[in-house]
């Protein structure tokens, strides 16, 4: 052989090697990746839900607002975030650690995945390799280079093929004359005909590969509506506590002016000097839970940061707003059944539906270690074709030799193989199990979730007409003082039961919110968006089947009664009240 076409095919291949860069290869599982994890999505989602397949995507975001603060904050200034719930929602998605980890998670199943399908893919695989050798002073006497190409795959059936070409070069240097060549191309089979055959048996490792990255997508999509919640109820809960630091400052500013009022009064010989050191020991009080309430909200406010990922020393603006959003858009009583809600949970839930296909899992693990107790016979055929003279690449067809063979394996100690195939039986009684429990436990969640969604719903409407009670109470006591037929202490106690009012209003909203966000969730209709995380408050709004059905026909002019498919519009009265003026 020509030694220059060796050093032209070495150079090739050393070319062909180092194109395949650790970045090449980085793009090259990513793109496989995020295909597999687009046609999951569309199959475990809809289409609607995953139309665009990029919406998944593991790497960091490129300058995330975390950077940018932390850039703002070393060069000495103070950054300011003004923060609405949906901004809140994207930073979160964007920077949160167990966010990343999650989609981490979900990568890593889809990679198996290409593993497993690579297994049973048509596998390549060659090499190359020289030496020279001799004895005493002829150090290179000899000279041998050989190179292989080889290809395998793995049949649904079982089979396993093998297929190769080889070609050996060697040259005695110290007797002249060129190389001496022998190639060989061979093709062998071996298919098992009791143990391990079958597509059951033999696909069952890609079967499992396939369904865990279902899984893994269905766990996703359900920690992504969880962890909306989760980040919603930290947020309303500052907003709750903003509030009351609002109500408490009111309430202090309140109880400043009956104190002035108290003391002039007193002056006059109108009140005695008791009423007004009541009147003190109360704004002290107030002025005490106010610094408290401002203490307790900072540190929320710091704990949020990190559930975000932002850095503690930023300042954060919250949108006080979204809570009459939320009231405008859902406190309303709830016409879902129980049986309705149920059923629609059976249906959808993705966790249900992951219960039950690991169900169909550990019963083909029965059938997969049942198989293996069965006795050892495969049949093996194989065929080699040698080269013609000294040509490396023209096959001698008329010298082929052949080979074909049984091999059995007599089950004489399968100790090991029974106890799989016993153990197989338990884990799949131990998942029945599971599954049923699985089953009642959903159901008894959803009758209680519904239960207390009624119970904040009414806890709401009282704490909505106690607010006006306690601002009536409040005025009448001032004016009744002003008479002189009420004392310090009577207008004291309207104040405190107003701001207690007040509070547990906003208390009831941020409950009633949560409580219909969760029943959304676990009836797997909370819309979190396609990418990221977002949530508009109008989707609080839970429609039966049959409202359904009625807005449809309104909509296409079938019925004409008169039933509201429209959010109704926020009462005029807030639910942060400060004051009287409130």
């Amino acid at each position: 052989m020509d030694k220059s076409l060796l050093q032209q095919t070495f150079l090739l291949g050393t070319l062909f090697l180092s194109a395949c860069s650790a970045e090449a290869y980085r793009k090259e599982a990513d793109e496989e990746v995020y295909k597999i994890l687009g046609n999951k999505r569309e199959a475990v989602l809809g289409k609607a839900a995953s139309k665009n397949r990029s919406v998944f995507s593991i790497n960091a975001a490129k300058h995330p607002l975390r950077d940018r603060l932390l850039a703002k904050i070393k060069a000495g200034k103070a950054p300011l975030v003004r923060l609405d719930l949906d901004h809140a929602l994207q930073i979160a998605a964007e920077n949160s650690r167990d966010f990343q980890t999650r989609k981490e998670r979900l990568y890593l199943s889809a990679l198996s995945l290409t593993g497993q399908r690579n297994r049973y893919s048509t596998i390549f695989s060659g090499n190359a390799n020289g030496r020279a050798d001799g004895t005493g002073k002829d150090l290179s006497s000899q000279g041998t280079a050989s190179g292989s190409l080889n290809a395998s795959k793995i049949l649904s059936s079982g089979a396993r093929v093998l297929g190769g070409f080889l070609n050996n070069f060697v040259k005695v240097f110290t007797s002249g004359g060129g190389w001496n060549v022998s190639s060989l191309l061979s093709l062998s089979i071996t298919q098992p005909l009791l143990a391990g055959f079958g597509s059951k048996v033999t696909l069952e490792p890609l079967t499992q590969a396939e369904r865990n990255v279902i899984y893994e997508v269905r766990n996703f999509e359900r920690f992504r509506r969880t962890f909306c919640i989760d980040i919603v109820n930290e947020y309303l809960n500052l907003l709750e506590l903003d509030n009351t630091l609002k109500n408490q400052e009111a309430n202090l500013k309140s109880l400043r002016l009956n104190r002035e009022r108290a003391e002039a009064m007193a002056k006059a010989g109108r009140l005695p000097p008791f009423q007004v050191d009541q009147a003190r020991q109360q704004e002290f009080s107030a002025q005490d839970r106010t610094i408290s309430a401002r203490s307790r909200l900072k540190t929320s406010l710091d704990r949020f940061k990190i559930t975000l990922g932002l850095p503690v020393e930023s300042e954060l603006q919250l949108d006080r707003s979204i809570l009459q959003k939320f009231q405008a858009f859902g406190v309303e009583a709830q016409k879902i059944s129980s049986k309705e809600a149920i059923a629609i949970a059976l249906t959808h839930r993705l966790d249900i539906q992951n219960s039950k296909d690991q169900l169909e899992d550990a019963a083909r693990q029965v059938q997969v270690a049942a198989d293996a107790l069965k006795m050892g016979l495969d049949l093996s055929a194989s065929i080699d074709v040698p080269n013609q003279g000294n040509k490396p690449y023209k096959m001698n067809f008329h010298k082929f030799q052949w080979e074909v063979g049984l091999a059995l394996d007599l089950p004489l100690n399968k100790v090991a193989e029974r106890n799989v195939y016993r153990s197989s039986l338990i884990a799949y009684e131990a998942e029945k199990r599971n599954y049923s429990l699985f089953i009642d436990q959903v159901i008894q969640q959803i009758r209680g979730e519904l239960r207390d969604l009624e119970l904040a719903f009414r806890s709401f409407k009282i704490q909505e007409q106690a607010v006006a009670l306690a601002k009536q109470r409040v005025e009448s006591t001032l004016m009744l003082i002003d008479a002189g037929r009420a004392s310090t202490r009577d207008y004291l106690e309207a104040e405190q039961s107003l701001l207690s009012s007040q509070n547990s209003l906003t208390s009831a909203l941020v409950d009633y919110v949560l409580r219909k966000l969760q029943l959304l969730r676990d009836l797997e209709l909370l819309d979190v968006g396609k990418k990221g995380l977002s949530l508009d408050p109008s989707a609080i709004r839970l429609w039966t089947q049959s409202q359904k059905k009625e807005k449809s026909s309104k909509a296409s002019g079938k019925t004409s009664r008169k039933k509201s498919e429209t959010p109704r519009k926020a009462s005029k009265e807030t639910i942060l009240p400060k004051g009287k003026n409130k």
